[in-house]
């Protein structure tokens, strides 16, 4: 009887055993996610959070003719590309 080369043979328990690996994987879960609001007489707060960290916070106000604004929170991460940081400021967003 022919015998495998022991390359082969090295391949094919490499490949079983990943198989077996793939199939015991669990899945990964779908990350927390967070909507948040606050409100009081003059202005609404919303706030998404996911795996318990702020994403992102608008700020609608209740008065005519003042516009919304969203708020850039603030990362463990600085853009080095980016002269200043738009981190924990406010972002005008302009309807035409």
């Amino acid at each position: 009887m022919n015998a495998l080369p022991v390359p082969v043979l090295a391949a094919a328990l490499l490949l079983c055993q990943g198989t077996a690996r793939a199939a015991d994987a669990k899945p990964v879960p779908e990350p927390a996610v967070q909507r948040l609001v606050s409100e009081d007489d003059q202005v609404v707060v919303e706030e998404l959070r996911v795996r318990g960290q702020t994403q992102s916070i608008t700020v609608k106000s209740k008065i005519p003719g003042v516009a919304p604004y969203r708020i850039v929170p603030a990362t463990g991460a600085r853009d080095p590309s980016q002269p200043g940081s738009t981190a924990g400021q406010r972002v005008w967003q302009f309807t035409f």
